[in-house]
């Protein structure tokens, strides 16, 4: 009984659902607005003004990301290609592989065309690279011409662009500070291979990182203890000294307190003194502790 009932409720799930299915249009991997909407891209790259503008209707409504949109003039679409032309150089944009185009010929909306693509360019004055991907829907009239231009992009990197014309602070810089009296107390216990007293400045989840690991390598201050243990232990010994002075950095934009410090090491090599430069970044928690290091040397050094 159970299971005659479950068979009759799925049936009439599947009757339902299929009584509920109604077909709007239909969709073209291939049209010819589907290329129009490409070549109208190409005029864009190219800087061709009269044949961009040609592919518009002589109004036009513009919307970027769900916004309210407006209505332009097509004149003030090829006033848009000029400014691009002006302020951008390498510019190309294609397919946002594996998407595509679709055209699609709707029963009572029309046809339009969506289209998923990456724009890469580079803004002249900042030297900002852009790589955004942009997803277009364009309607078309029944003159094959674009009455509606509904683009979505992450407009991130053009806030950057307008910010990075301006000149802005971004905290302070102390030449003095306790966190930089800290620093001074971290080399002095590597000065004298404490590594223990080392590994007490650090934060229990902080992280290390050395100018030769490859990008996005970082060990654990636990690893980076032993190591250093072992170093030790093979016979290493340094004569530390500080070069120039420190800076401790206070960056509004993020909250951070950054220690940078330079300083000059002088190892016994082949029975002779042998000088190397490091420089070590120190990243602060809220409890003052060392939430990452930075060591920036080269590895033929330690060889």
């Amino acid at each position: 009984m159970k299971r005659s009932l479950l068979a009759f409720i799925m049936l009439a799930l599947f009757v339902g659902t299929s009584h509920a299915q109604k077909k709007a249009g239909t969709i073209y991997v291939e049209h010819e607005y589907i290329d129009k909407s490409k070549a109208m891209w190409d005029a864009f790259i190219e800087g061709d003004r009269d044949k961009y503008q040609s592919f518009f209707n002589d109004s036009v409504f513009v919307s970027n990301n769900g916004g309210e949109g407006e209505i332009v003039a097509k004149s003030e679409m090829g006033d848009n290609i000029d400014w691009w032309q002006t302020e951008f150089t390498d510019m190309k944009i294609e397919d946002h592989k594996p998407a595509y185009p679709d055209a699609l010929e709707y029963k009572d909306g029309g046809t339009w065309v969506q289209d998923w693509r990456l724009f890469t360019a580079r803004h002249k004055k900042t030297g900002i690279n852009l790589e955004v991907p942009l997803h277009s829907l364009y309607a078309f009239n029944d003159d094959g011409k674009i009455v509606a231009n509904h683009t979505y992009f992450n407009n991130d990197v053009f806030e950057s662009i307008t910010e990075s014309q301006k000149t802005t602070e971004n905290g302070k810089v102390y030449d003095n500070h306790p966190y930089i009296l800290t620093v001074r107390k971290l080399v002095n216990a590597f000065r004298d291979q404490d590594a223990e007293k080392y590994r007490s400045f650090f934060a229990d989840d902080a992280i290390v990182i050395f100018s030769w690991d490859e990008f996005g390598e970082t060990e654990t201050i636990d690893d980076a203890t032993e190591g250093m243990k072992r170093m030790f232990e093979n016979g290493y010994k340094a004569k530390v000294e500080e070069f120039g002075y420190p800076d401790c950095v206070y960056y509004a934009r993020g909250d951070d307190y950054v220690v940078y410090s330079w300083w000059k090491y002088t190892v016994m090599k082949d029975g002779k003194p042998y000088e190397y430069p490091v420089m070590l970044s120190h990243t602060f928690n809220d409890e003052g502790k060392i939430a990452n290091e930075f060591v920036y040397a080269s590895s033929n050094h330690f060889e």
